[in-house]
């Protein structure tokens, strides 16, 4: 039988649209003999701390992430499916870069994706499919 998990966490933030919240979950956790973690699109938030060169951008993006890993009762080494749109083919290197600190222990299989994102200071927006064990019977 699978049950289904909203994931939600406080560092990361709901996405908004014109300032309007956008409904939706961070992420929906998959939970059966194994579970499947399933991320909405992470963009950094707004604000000093978030929006601003790409490898601000993607730290942001990752460690909200691992907030939401982390939620889920998993490890990054976890992650099983990364994907990434960037609106700028030249921060592709960028985003590899900073991703390999994220996964040195076990690099996901990974798209890489150029096109126009929903805002034009969003540079990264970063999608997941984590396998999560389920806990003990």
């Amino acid at each position: 039988m699978l049950e289904l998990e909203s994931i939600r966490s406080a560092s990361v933030p709901q996405f908004s649209l014109g300032g309007t919240p956008v409904a939706g979950s961070s992420a929906v956790l998959v939970r059966g003999e194994f579970g499947l973690l399933y991320t909405s699109g992470l963009v950094a938030p707004k604000g000093p701390d978030g929006r601003g060169e790409i490898h601000v951008q993607v730290k942001a993006v990752l460690d909200q992430l691992r907030e939401l890993v982390h939620q889920a009762g998993g490890e990054m080494k976890n992650v099983v499916k990364l994907i990434a749109w960037l609106p700028r083919r030249e921060d592709i290197a960028t985003y590899a870069s900073v991703r390999r600190e994220y996964f040195a222990e076990f690099p996901p299989a990974s798209t890489s994706v150029v096109c126009e994102l929903v805002e034009p200071d969003i540079l990264i927006e970063v999608e997941a499919i984590v396998a999560i064990a389920s806990p003990a019977a």
